[in-house]
């Protein structure tokens, strides 16, 4: 691949933003360039979700896609929820045609046919900063600051929705684009068993444990960046 440039297309976990994909952009080798996502929200960096289900949300990823790739060969990766919108977007593009990604990569999430967890209308606010604190979604330094972390709440809040949404539709045929989802073999909330139910999906479907909770990419030792990176550098584009 000298000389040509994979684009690699980043959606970040619910609540949190494309600043966790940083260090990612920092580190890419040559050959690839990081492009998170940002969701559509209000005007001011505070501002909640524009959209709240998928099939508004997709939609909309769906456009700005387009209009970031043209014809750039990519691969599309999420993290948790972000692997979530990752799959609906392979999806839409598999079944109403569209430029498909080379590869789907996927983080700390189950198959799309396992209902998501409905975390935040279990909890209050005050329950829920302890909840995700315990998962390793919020530092510890943060709780002394329980303030600055209401917009943050929100937007948890706006993005499970999203996901819980969702309601899988088993497809005519699997996906073509080859699948590769990596699990913490210490994550709370996805187990290696519903982590198997990827075969499923896919008709290619590569399953990895690496260390690590449920917060892959902000705990990422380089495991999985270079796992990913690997696979944005590797294979051709499908025809």
């Amino acid at each position: 691949m000298s000389g040509r440039t994979t684009r690699l297309v980043c959606l970040h976990h619910a609540g949190g933003s494309p600043a966790v994909f940083g260090s990612w952009a920092q580190q890419a080798p040559e050959g690839v360039e990081v492009l998170p996502l940002a969701l559509p929200g209000g005007p001011n960096a505070g501002s909640r979700r524009r959209y709240h289900r998928t099939e508004q949300l997709i939609p909309a990823l769906v456009t700005e896609l387009q209009e970031h790739l043209a014809d750039d060969d990519y691969v599309l990766f999420g993290h948790s929820m972000g692997g979530l919108l990752a799959y609906l977007l392979t999806r839409h593009f598999e079944e109403h045609g569209g430029r498909r990604p080379r590869a789907l990569a996927v983080a700390a999430l189950g198959a799309p046919q396992v209902p998501w967890h409905d975390f935040a209308a279990e909890h209050d606010d005050e329950a829920l900063i302890r909840w995700l604190h315990g998962i390793g979604g919020i530092p510890s330094w943060l709780l002394d600051h329980p303030a600055w972390l209401v917009p943050f709440l929100g937007r948890v809040r706006d993005d499970v929705a999203v996901c819980r949404s969702y309601r899988h539709v088993p497809q005519e045929r699997r996906l073509a684009v080859p699948i590769h989802v990596y699990g913490g073999a210490e994550d709370p909330l996805v187990s290696a068993q519903i982590l198997e139910r990827w075969t499923e999906i896919g008709e290619r479907v590569e399953i990895t444990s690496l260390p690590g909770r449920h917060f892959l990419v902000s705990e990422d030792s380089g495991q999985l960046s270079r796992a990913v990176f690997d696979l944005a550098l590797g294979g051709r584009p499908l025809a």
